[in-house]
């Protein structure tokens, strides 16, 4: 009983179901599934009687919400009170259900989230060209990819573990995130320590844009995107302005004044999102949190994931996924400033974190 209701748990949270609802049935529908989630979340604590305490992630919480609600910057007080409540209960009811999810379960539920991206991009081609399955957004669901695509690093049976590289990589491609192919670049070559070996990995990422390139007429694929990555692969000259516009160097550089006005406490909640200073928000959940509420908040949040890639590289030689899952999510939240409402990247913080903990505390 406790097992199904933790499956059902994390499929909410990690597929995205809620907000995917929400966008393609409507709103009774999403209201629903978010309502579900959190309750369940509740019931599977009350059923197993024990709750985790992650303290970095409610002080996190805690610091981040309280500072930056002080001086509510945009948006009714009630959606911030609501947001506030549905991140605490995450990181205080999930914690316990991240705690026993194996990692051959995370495995499974990143791959089914991974094979929307593909069907969506195979049989519901828009003319956007860039796709993202239960997760609405392509460079959310890139970062479901990458996530993926690290975690297949840890698993042992040869034959899923080549699957789930493949299936990884080419739903990350059909996103075009540049996020996700800088990141996908940067694991196999990582990867390379592991085993020298891991250097085929590379040719199915080969494999997968000469299959894009060959099948471009069947596929709806963005047009800049797409003839950016035909033009490196096919090694022509690559306009300087097309990979440059909309970079996110250029939008973090939008706020950094707004950071130095206010860098003690912030300039409120909303302040860093949309309509909020500025039309868009930094696209760098580290600007969001420095410049929304402050210094405090911001060493928390750099110490927890400066934390994750620490440890990460002491547990390396003997569990290299987790340095590269939680690289993966660094580097990814350097271009999405979504962490406190995206229970993705939430559960999956937690879950390295927890991984992390246990491992360390068995080394000592």
């Amino acid at each position: 009983m406790a097992k199904t209701i933790r499956y059902i748990a994390l499929a909410l949270m990690l597929l995205n179901l809620p907000s995917f609802f929400l966008a393609k049935v409507g709103s009774g529908a999403g209201g629903l599934g978010s309502a579900l989630m959190y309750a369940i979340l509740l019931v599977y604590s009350v059923i197993v009687r024990r709750v985790s305490f992650l303290g970095f992630f409610i002080i996190l919480g805690l610091s981040y919400f309280l500072i930056s609600g002080v001086h509510l910057y945009s948006g009714e007080e009630s959606a911030f009170i609501y947001t506030f409540i549905k991140f605490m209960i995450v990181v205080v009811f999930g914690a316990e259900a991240v705690r026993y999810t194996t990692k051959k379960e995370m495995f499974y539920l990143l791959l089914i989230g991974a094979m929307s991206i593909v069907l969506n991009a195979t049989f519901f081609g828009d003319s956007y060209g860039r796709y993202s399955g239960f997760y609405l957004d392509p460079n959310a669901a890139g970062f479901i990819c990458i996530t993926g695509f690290a975690l297949t690093f840890g698993l042992n049976k040869s034959k899923i573990k080549l699957l789930g590289q493949f299936i990884f990589s080419l739903a990350g491609f059909f996103t075009f995130s540049r996020t996700f192919i800088l990141l996908w670049v940067i694991l196999i070559l990582i990867s390379l320590i592991i085993n020298a070996k891991n250097i085929k990995i590379a040719l199915i990422g080969f494999v997968i844009v000469t299959l894009l390139i060959s099948f471009s007429s069947i596929f709806k694929l963005n047009t800049v995107r797409f003839n950016q990555l035909k033009s490196i692969v096919s090694s022509e000259e690559v306009s300087t302005n097309e990979l440059g516009k909309g970079s996110r160097t250029t939008t973090w550089s939008y706020f950094y004044d707004y950071i130095y006005e206010k860098p003690v406490f912030g300039n409120g909640y909303g302040s860093f999102q949309g309509r909020g200073l500025r039309r868009v928000g930094p696209h760098n959940s580290f600007l969001l949190v420095i410049g929304e509420s402050g210094i405090f908040p911001f060493i928390v949040f750099i110490g927890l994931y400066g934390l994750l890639i620490f440890k990460g590289i002491q547990l390396f030689r003997e569990r290299p996924y987790l340095l590269m899952m939680g690289l993966g999510q660094f580097l990814f939240l350097l271009t999405s400033h979504n962490y406190f409402t995206s229970t993705y990247l939430i559960l999956s913080t937690m879950w390295i974190y927890i991984r992390t903990k246990e491992l360390s505390n068995a080394q000592e």
